[in-house]
Formats: structure tokens, sequence, C-alpha cells
């Protein structure tokens, strides 16, 4: 795409937003960009209220995306408080909540997701975590009872949790899990981290569900699906988030859990791209349609899709997965996606020692790296992903950075131990 008289309309003043824009103008698009934000704040690092600035001592300040400098040197049109209500495809206009008509070259869908709700038998919504608003409610609620309960123990409640432990204040994780985020980590880490949690005072009821939730703030009842009743001042859910694509109905964008986009971020309508948490993508590296919901990735993908943009092409986006998260002052990273089914194998360090490396595969192939310090090793192992590289493969690098491995001994599971050689 070039020439000035040309508009590009991203919605969502998101990581994902924010860099698309990033990337117009790095490949030399000199039209006009407008980016629409749902929320009147400068555009903010979200990850860090779950981490940092719960913790914080002092009143948090919002970690900015974009500096004004840096958003006047792009000359982006940012409209606060504009969120897209609809998308007409024909006429090419975006539609927002003030019933503007924009109208449109080509669009970015970038608005993320939303957290799953959750209402108690009243039908109130149930606390979340997602705006600075939420970060608010929950300080003042850590601070006035002093005791929590967070339903759900994904990435979101094992980081509220570990941050509310550093407060003082007493926490219950409830999840119908056996164990906290088993279906990413595998049995044998989920363990370790929840041995963590536990260590530090934290309570789990697992492996049972929420039935319902009756009460206020002050005074909640919650009835698990084994007939007991949990009594709480505080609760707060991260029971997972869902895209954020209401606005997107009648439009012909198709969706199915998430905007369904090919590997280059198109959807099936010409002219619009999604990028993100929103986007359910075919991802050239793992062979299938996935939807990541993290940062690096957002970061990533959006600047992808906005180079394409600019350039007139349609380049697979093929960024190795990444996530990490904060808990007790560890930083847990992890490169790639393990899979149902993998055997786990740890190559450096040990879980007893809290520092370690661990890889993950399965019939030949290599899946993941997942590590707690050993940041120059798993930086290895994100390059060997990144050109599709074997278990065996993954077994020699190993042994190059640690020519003491003894595969037949280092499985996190070691009933495993026999058959790692030949995953």
């Amino acid at each position: 795409m070039t020439g000035g008289s040309e508009r590009v309309v991203v919605v969502g003043a998101s990581a994902a937003g924010l860099s698309a824009a990033d990337g117009l103008r790095e490949a030399g698009f000199t039209g006009s960009i407008t980016v629409l934000g749902a929320e009147l704040h400068q555009p903010y690092d979200r990850p860090t209220m779950s981490k940092a600035l719960l913790v914080a001592e002092e009143d948090p300040q919002l970690l900015e995306l974009r500096s004004p400098e840096r958003i006047e040197a792009n000359r982006l049109d940012l409209c606060l408080g504009h969120a897209a209500a609809g998308l007409d495809v024909d006429r090419r206009y975006v539609v927002t909540t003030y019933g503007e008509a924009l109208p449109w070259d080509a669009v970015v869908i970038a608005c993320g997701s939303r957290p799953r709700e959750m209402r108690s038998l009243a039908g109130e919504v149930l606390p979340a975590l997602r705006t600075p608003e939420d970060l608010r409610v929950l300080r003042e609620a850590a601070a006035r009872y002093g005791e929590m309960t967070l339903i759900g123990s994904g990435f979101i409640g094992l980081e509220v949790a570990a941050a509310l432990v550093a407060r003082g204040v007493a926490v219950t994780v409830l999840d119908a899990l056996p164990l906290p985020l088993e279906p990413v980590l595998g049995t044998e880490l989920a363990t370790h981290l929840r041995d963590l949690h536990t260590a530090r005072g934290v309570r789990f009821r697992s492996a049972v569900a929420v039935a319902s939730v009756t009460g206020q703030p002050g005074a909640y009842e919650v009835r698990l699906t084994d007939g007991s009743v949990h009594r709480t001042p505080f609760v707060l859910t991260g029971i997972g988030a869902e895209p954020a694509v209401d606005w997107l109905a009648g439009s012909g964008i198709e969706v199915t859990g998430g905007i369904v986009t090919d590997a280059a971020g198109r959807t099936n309508v010409p002219g619009v791209w999604a990028a993100g948490d929103v986007a359910a993508f075919h991802h050239p590296l793992l062979g299938q349609r996935v939807r990541v919901e993290h940062w690096t990735h957002a970061v990533e993908q959006g600047r992808h899709i906005g180079l394409n943009i600019a350039r007139g092409e349609t380049t697979p986006y093929q960024g190795v997965p990444y996530f990490w998260t904060d808990q007790y002052g560890m930083r847990f990273q992890c490169y790639g996606r393990r899979r149902a089914g993998d055997r786990s194998l740890v190559v450096e360090g040990s879980l007893d020692a809290g520092e370690f490396l661990v890889l993950f595969g399965h019939a030949g192939e290599f899946h993941a790296a997942f590590a707690c310090g050993r940041v120059r090793s798993l930086r290895d192992y994100r390059k060997l992903l990144a050109r599709g590289g074997t278990w065996d493969e993954a077994l020699a690098l190993a042994r190059t950075n640690n020519p003491a491995l003894d595969t037949t001994v280092s499985c996190v599971n070691r009933k495993e131990c026999t058959t790692h050689e030949a995953a």
C-alpha cells in the first residue's frame, strides 16, 4: 500500500494494535492510521497489573505502551474511549460506539479478549482483573479484608496469588483441575508449581468445581460441587478469556474460537486483518490453527501484519510461541507448546534446586522448552524450534550444553526415563 490518501483503522489500542501501527510506519506507509481505544486510559501494559502493580506498596502507576511523543511521531490518530460497534465490509466503514463511520482501506482488528464471566446467583458479575479499575478494587479488597479466594488457577490466578501473599493476604485457590496449569505444563511441572505456592501458605481446593456463588464483598459463600461451602470476604475470578468479537455480528467475518485468519493474518474478507489474542490463525510451525494469549506474540504478530499491509505482502507469521510468568521472584519462561502425550526431560539443573530447563517432545518431534533461569540455553532451543528441529537435535543440543547429561535418569517423570531416547 502506498500513497497519502490510504486509510488504516486499527481496532484496539493494545500491544498488537500499536505494534501493527509501528509496522506500517516502519515499512514506509504514509497514509492515515486511526487507532480506536475502548478505554479512556492512555495505552498501558496489561501484564504488569497481575505482577508488579498488584504487589506495589504505593499507588501503582500504569506502564505506558507508547509515550505521547512516540504516538505523535508515528502520526497516529488515537481515539480513546471509542470502541468499535460494527464493521461494514461492503461500504468499508468501522462504526464506533459514538456513531462515527470511519472509512478504511485496511482494518487491523486487535481488540483482544475479555475475562470469561462468572455470576453470582443474584446475577452479579463477580470481580476479575482486566482493567486499572479492576486493579484498584482488588488492591482495596486485599488491604481491607486480608483474605481472598481466587477461582481459577491459570496464569492470572497464580500470579495474583503470589502477589497477594507478598502483601500478607491469606489466599485460597479453587479450581476444577487437579493441578494448576496442568494442560500447559504437564503433571510434574504443575505439581512443582503448586508446591511453590503451598510452601508459601496458599491453600488449594482442587479437582472440585464451583456450583454457585452468593453474597457480596465482605461475605461470599461459594458452594462447590462436592457439596461443601467455602466462605470468604472476597472472590476474584480467573477462568479464562474470550475473544472480543460480539461487535462483528453480521459483518461476514468468520469467527470460530476467535477471528479466523490465515498465517499472514488475513481474514476471509479482503482488507481485514486480525492480530493478537483475538485472532485464531494458522501457525505454520504448529501445523494447526491456534489462538495465542501472550504479550510477546501480540507484539510480534501485530508488527508483522503492519509490515504485510504496508508492503502489499502476505508473508506468513512464524514466531515461536512464548510466554513468561513471574511468581515469588522467579521467572518461568517457555518457548513452543507442550502437547498432550508429550514426554518431559530435565536437561539442565533440577526442580528441587529451583533452576532448571525441561524439554517436551513425542514420537521424534520436539515441541517446547520450559525453564526457570537458564536463559542463555533456552534461547538456543528457541532457534531450534523456529527451524522445526527434531527431538534428536534437541537431545544433541542438550548434551552440548550439559555434557554430563544422563537421559536415562533425568526425566521429570522417572517412570518414563527408559523411553526418552526413542521419543
